[in-house]
């Protein structure tokens, strides 16, 4: 009988004990994810019951080591704590902590960054933005090295490997390669006729890190067409040059036009050849005017003829003499006779023993 009671009592005590641990104990959290991109990654978790003195325990496990810290919230960076991150992969474990108590941990899935690594999580780097452009009649594709552009990811820590990279259009296919010592990584694709529209798809890993895939496209004419330059270069060298041929052919001519003049000379007699004289040997003739008798002595002759004759003569005289020598030629030329004395025979017949007036030349 008292076996009994001291049996009964006992169960009684540690069904006591066990509900009051029960109560104090805190629940454990739910749905731990992992968010891992180029730039890290990051675990998240729920929680029910957020009080201030709940903290939470996190522990990172990569089957070989494990490394934890705690925080308050329902989220944590746990990128420094990965070690390896190209090869290995990890699992988290996230547990609630209340004044000593423990709740029972929570799991997420495994994940890790190598594309061969047996998970359910894939980590990718995100491929860089690609910049299109014609180049040589060419599509040139041009974009940052991802090392240059996330230095701080996990992913590419202690990185040894060079990206590789394919790039995809409708017609081939093509593969280069960027060291990581190159701030832009930059290739051109080569297109066998007009599109109007250039899409490529672009994809590439570190070694074992893959990087997401990209796609791209360039709206435009890629076609090279030659510059005005182009045309404008060999029209100046036609025209210089046939300037030049045409000055070296007026020179040529010059010396061969003054080679045959002086041939020429040459060939004439000495006395055909005028020598111009010096100035010191020429004399300039002046002309001066002579100053003559303007009285005349007109003597009549018998032939009417004859005195029209000198009359004319004497006229086209009297009128070279100048403006100035005519009232007064007029006036001293006058016959001496008068006209009674012309006709001495019959007036008026010029014909029957008349002698007209005659102008003596050797007087002038």
């Amino acid at each position: 009988m008292r076996i009994q009671i001291y049996i009964s009592v006992t169960v009684l005590i540690l069904v006591q004990k066990s509900a009051s641990e029960a109560v104090s104990r805190p629940p454990p959290p739910a749905n731990v994810s992992i968010q891992c991109d180029s730039y890290g990654v990051e675990a998240r978790w729920k929680y029910p019951d957020l009080s201030r003195d709940v903290h939470f325990f996190v522990e990172v496990n990569d089957f070989s080591e494990r490394k934890n810290k705690t925080t308050q919230n329902l989220s944590l960076n746990i990128s420094s704590m990965l070690f390896n991150p190209e090869f290995n992969r990890y699992f988290v474990t996230v547990r609630a902590v209340r004044g000593g108590q423990e709740s029972d941990l929570c799991e997420s899935a495994i994940f890790s960054f190598n594309t061969n690594a047996d998970s359910k999580i894939k980590c990718y780097l995100d491929f860089p933005e690609v910049e299109l452009f014609p180049k040589d009649g060419k599509l040139h594709v041009q974009f940052i090295n991802p090392p240059y552009l996330y230095g701080d990811t996990p992913a590419l820590r202690n990185l040894n490997d060079d990206l590789n990279y394919s790039i995809e259009t409708e017609e081939t296919e093509n593969k280069s390669t960027c060291e990581r010592k190159n701030k832009t990584c930059e290739t051109s694709i080569e297109f066998s006729e007009h599109r109007g529209v250039y899409c490529v798809n672009l994809t590439g890993k570190f070694g074992q890190r893959p990087l997401n895939p990209r796609s791209s496209c360039f709206e435009g004419d890629i076609r090279i067409y030659p510059s005005f330059t182009m045309y404008l270069y060999p029209v100046m060298g036609v025209v210089l040059t046939l300037i030049f041929i045409t000055v070296i052919i007026m020179l040529l001519a010059k010396k061969f036009n003054s080679g045959i003049k002086k041939n020429a000379i040459t060939a004439f007699p000495k006395f055909l050849v005028f020598n111009p004289a010096s100035t010191d040997q020429c004399k300039v003739l002046s002309v001066k005017p002579e100053i003559m008798d303007s009285k005349v002595q007109i003597e009549p002759v018998r032939d009417p003829h004859e005195q029209t004759t000198l009359i004319e003569m004497y006229s086209d005289e009297e009128q070279s003499s100048g403006d100035r020598d005519v009232g007064r030629g007029d006036s001293d030329n006058q016959c001496a006779y008068g006209p009674n004395m012309l006709d001495e025979d019959e007036p008026g017949n010029l014909s029957d023993g008349y002698d007209s007036p005659h102008v003596d030349v050797l007087s002038l």
